[in-house]
């Protein structure tokens, strides 16, 4: 169903309340982002407000803007908010998106036959963080000298894991993936990710770091504890073992991206609650990662961030880790209440 909003009725109240619904998340992106066309930002129809994050507590969109209500990942609006003459299209996660028929019938689009955003990032995009059921937000314009948007200062308080905002290095939980023998390839297809407890040989993925100072860092084995990095959760602890020999000199705002293979996991799976197993995992690597590494010989011990905009990943088979990005041998899945993006290009365009 469209919302329609008459922004400045609520502008004019001032008030920005804590979020209790949806409904409330998206007025206050509304307003926000009304700033924007208000500040002359953005001049045409459409806006594309697509949400890449949203965990426990925030929710950060992506706002550019377009000429279709249609995002550039071929994906419809889940609801479509007016504001003067534009129409800020928001694409959710969690939310089944409109059809082309009801974006026709709502006249929002002229034609139900209509293409993807085509515009390009020529001008830029804009990062819009707000706290579920808080008052904070923040509205920022993304800076092309970080590689990635969890780089950026500014989202670090609305992303899951610990802030690197104190420390010399700034570490970020980027991939995890479950891994299973070359023997379950013919069944990749029909396993899904809560029966595969028995079968996950381990877990594998990606750390990326940036030397946050204008000095050369070196990061060293811990022999104290034995670790570099591991997930802990109360008393149990699965140990993630570096790829990367050690130790790693990291120059002035240098960017490294470490690899890594957990222990096998059986005995810490044990632990996890019998439903939801991958979503219990999911919320250790992102609240309870933590690096043991040495910063120029001074052991350390923090939680580090994760990549929120992380929302899915790969059940693949021992022999496909050698590979950056998983290929055929390999099954994506989306975290629980994720809607299948591929899926959603696939409606869309017909094919």
């Amino acid at each position: 169903m469209k919302s329609r909003l008459i922004l400045s009725l609520i502008l004019i109240g001032g008030c920005m309340s804590p979020s209790t619904s949806p409904e409330d998340i998206h007025q206050r992106a509304a307003i926000l982002v009304a700033m924007l066309i208000d500040s002359n930002y953005i001049h045409h129809s459409y806006l594309e407000v697509l949400e890449i994050v949203s965990n426990d507590s925030n929710v950060i969109y992506r706002v550019r803007p377009s000429d279709s209500a249609a995002s550039c990942t071929d994906e419809l609006p889940s609801r479509v908010l007016s504001y003067k003459d534009k129409y800020l299209c928001f694409i959710e996660l969690d939310e089944q998106e409109m059809s082309r028929n009801e974006l026709f019938e709502k006249g929002i689009v002229a034609d139900s036959n209509f293409q993807s955003n085509s515009l390009d990032f020529d001008d830029g995009f804009w990062l819009l963080a707000l706290q579920k059921y808080g008052k904070e937000h923040v509205l920022v314009k993304y800076r092309e000298e970080y590689d990635n948007i969890v780089e950026m200062p500014e989202l670090w308080p609305y992303l899951s894991g610990g802030s690197p905002q104190s420390q010399p290095v700034f570490m970020s939980m980027d991939k995890h993936y479950i891994v299973v023998a070359d023997s379950l390839l013919s069944r990749l297809g029909d396993l899904g990710v809560d029966t595969l407890k028995r079968y996950i040989n381990r877990f594998y993925g990606v750390i990326q770091l940036k030397n946050q100072t204008d000095s050369t860092i070196v990061l060293s084995n811990n022999n104290l504890s034995n670790l570099s990095f591991a997930l802990v959760n109360k008393t149990d602890t699965l140990k993630l073992v570096l790829r990367d020999s050690l130790p790693i000199i990291l120059g002035s705002h240098e960017y490294a991206y470490l690899r890594y293979d957990s222990e096998s996991p059986q005995r810490f799976l044990q632990n996890l609650p019998e439903q939801d197993v991958w979503m219990s995992m999911y919320r250790l690597f992102s609240d309870s990662t933590f690096c043991f590494l040495k910063m120029n010989g001074i052991p350390t011990n923090f939680r580090i961030l994760h990549n929120d905009a992380t929302i899915f990943s790969y059940i693949t088979v021992d022999s496909e880790t050698q590979k950056y990005i998983p290929g055929d041998k390999s099954k994506i899945f989306y975290n629980n209440k994720v809607h299948d993006k591929d899926l959603r290009g696939y409606r869309f365009r017909g094919w």
